[in-house]
């Protein structure tokens, strides 16, 4: 019934490296994010009186309508809901995109509307993209939102390197 020292060992030493190589894989121990404040694709957040959604991210247009790119276009779509009292606006030009090497981008353009701004009544929603112009080869890590321009924003992680 009683196993050697050595198979306790060896028998250990299997469950750590299983251990090792699973959090390795997933990131983290367990489920789900890895920390509270960690979001990502379809994730709500929650920033000033605004609730944002990132729903899809394409990578790689080199044209949008009559814009072109100097690199690519990366393309990120999201869902605003105003959930304060007041109307309220929000800018492309105040969201920022993040690759993976740590490089932000935010000078970001509005996709398939000629305004700058769109204005949210309280209580209201909507749908949007903005466009960045990266370097081809870019690979957008976080979109970090921002209700003002000064705001502290949030990290969407819409994708990770493993």
């Amino acid at each position: 019934m009683g196993q050697t020292p050595a198979a306790r060992r060896r028998a250990r030493s299997i469950a750590v490296t299983v251990l090792a190589v699973t959090t390795s894989v997933t990131g983290c121990l367990g489920w789900g994010h890895t920390s509270a404040d960690a979001a990502s694709l379809n994730d709500e957040v929650r920033v000033g009186a605004f609730a944002f959604t990132v729903t899809s991210v394409n990578i790689g247009a080199p044209k949008i309508g009559i814009m072109t790119a100097q690199g690519v276009f990366v393309v990120v779509q999201f869902t605003v809901k105003n959930i304060g009292d007041t109307p309220r606006s929000v800018y492309c030009q105040n969201q920022k995109l993040k690759d993976l090497s740590g490089r932000s981008y935010d000078d970001a353009v509005n996709v398939g509307s000629a305004e700058e701004l769109f204005n949210i009544n309280p209580g209201k929603q909507v749908r949007f993209s903005c466009a960045f112009d990266v370097p081809k080869g870019t690979l957008p890590g976080t979109v970090e939102i921002h209700d003002s321009a000064y705001s502290k924003g949030v990290p969407v992680t819409v994708l990770e390197r493993r």
